[in-house]
């Protein structure tokens, strides 16, 4: 017998050691396996792979369910099953799957939240370190860098995963382009706007002040070292408190509205799904919703039954 948590381990190992994957996700599938295994050891009395069937994962959807889990969380708990279940039949552990046979929770469709280009330009005609406690220094250098870090995620609809990622090697300012690692360690090549550039431009002027001779890092705290995807959005928070804006703001919100400009403007779902580095175009496909607005605008003024005006009908018209 397999017990769960140690096929887990094993499932993890192989996620990061042979599927590339970043700590950070393997982490989430960490903790997705330990809820499922808490709900197993603790409702079925069951902690061995081999005897964990359809039934008990159902069980497994159906209580979270009662508990008012929100779907999206219980679908990526299961999907963590799941993954789980495809690497023991590679690795021939096991012989079935038992999460074949089970579904997940519907989920309500959701648009995503982004700014629109009026409030982008207001936003990043903004960047200060106000509330800061640093020196005129680092005052600059911080005002300098956080203006390239907003102006690139808008630019490029990086992951901030993605942009603290990012190695000066990988950034070509005369070719206006990126270089980026996503996920599964794919590589792609995105385009930098000029206003990006620029601002990477100067932020690298003050950068050397800080980093040391071997640090690769773009994006780098005022200690020297790389900066870290919680630091990035701790300080867009910061900034957004500041200047009192009442929508929060994150990074992956500057992600989103670098992807609904695209798709608005371009009309190119599948080129802009190269740039964002989804795997699937339905993953692009829901920004497409900012063209609603524009598309009944343009049909109220097209459609010649839209256009025409009213005829007016008599009484005697009607009664006819």
């Amino acid at each position: 017998m397999t017990s769960l948590s140690e096929a887990s381990e094993r499932y993890f190992t192989y996620l990061l050691s042979e599927r590339h994957l970043s700590p950070n996700t393997v982490n989430t599938y960490r903790e997705s396996l330990s809820v499922f295994g808490g709900f197993l050891s603790e409702h079925l009395n069951i902690t061995e792979i081999e005897k964990i069937s359809p039934v008990h994962i159902r069980s497994f959807v159906m209580e979270m369910n009662r508990l008012k889990k929100a779907p999206a969380s219980v679908n990526t708990w299961l999907s963590a099953v799941r993954g789980l279940y495809r690497f023991l039949i590679l690795k021939e552990i096991v012989r079935d799957d038992p999460t074949v046979a089970v579904n997940g929770l519907k989920v309500p469709s959701r648009l995503p939240s982004y700014f629109r280009d009026d409030q982008m330009s207001f936003i990043l005609d903004q960047t200060t370190t106000e509330g800061t406690a640093l020196t005129p220094q680092e005052d600059l250098f911080v005002s300098r860098r956080d203006k390239a870090i907003l102006e690139l995620l808008y630019s490029s609809g990086l992951r901030v995963s993605e942009l603290v990622g990012l190695d000066l090697d990988r950034v070509f300012l005369d070719d206006l382009t990126v270089r980026v690692l996503g996920k599964g360690r794919k590589e792609r090549v995105v385009p930098l706007g000029e206003r990006a550039a620029e601002a990477i431009e100067e932020y690298l002027e003050v950068r050397k002040i800080y980093a040391g001779s071997d640090e690769q890092a773009l994006f780098i705290n005022v200690r020297g070292g790389r900066t870290t995807a919680r630091n990035v959005a701790l300080r867009i928070k910061n900034y957004a408190a500041t200047h009192g804006f009442s929508a929060h703001i994150h990074p992956h919100k500057l992600r989103h509205s670098f992807a609904t400009v695209m798709v608005s403007n371009s009309k190119d779902v599948r080129a802009v799904q190269e740039m964002l580095g989804h795997e699937k175009l339905s993953t692009t496909q829901i920004y497409a919703h900012a063209d609603i607005a524009s598309l009944s605008r343009i049909y109220r003024s097209a459609h010649p039954r839209d256009k025409m005006e009213k005829p007016s009908v008599s009484s005697a018209d009607r009664s006819s």
